[in-house]
């Protein structure tokens, strides 16, 4: 494993991660709160850390971790594996990057086969509104 900085990243309404281009996707976990809303995205590269991403406040943020934590599914929170689920293994990363959208961020993956995943709040209009994680093909 690639050993980086540790923490936080990023915290704006843009940016461009450019760490994961080229490289294939090996798993993609999802702490989605009871609502069924994704709070957290966890993705993992090859030969590269655990990193995690969200949005709050409008703004997106994105996270390098060593390993994965708060994993624990409780009540309140279930932490599920999207890899399968989304046909992801694999797939080699493009380019990642956040944009503004309206009045939240969205934060954009998008694979060399035109493929995206997209975190994004359902209603950009509305300030820190509910997310959701979408798959365009």
């Amino acid at each position: 494993m690639t050993k980086k900085p540790r923490g936080r990243l990023y915290q704006e309404s843009a940016f461009i991660f450019d760490e994961f281009n080229g490289l294939k996707l090996e798993q993609l976990i999802v702490c989605e709160n009871s609502k069924l809303e994704p709070i957290l995205v966890y993705i993992k590269v090859k030969n590269r850390n655990w990193h995690q991403y969200f949005l709050d406040a409008g703004i997106g943020f994105w996270e390098n971790w060593d390993e994965l934590i708060d994993v624990e599914d409780d009540e309140e929170f279930k932490h599920l594996d999207y890899t399968d689920k989304l046909k992801l293994k694999g797939k080699r990363i493009s380019k990642i990057y956040c944009t503004k959208d309206l009045k939240n961020s969205r934060i954009v993956i998008e694979f060399k086969n035109k493929e995206k995943l997209i975190l994004k709040c359902v209603n950009p209009e509305i300030l820190d509104s509910q997310c959701e994680l979408i798959k365009i093909e």
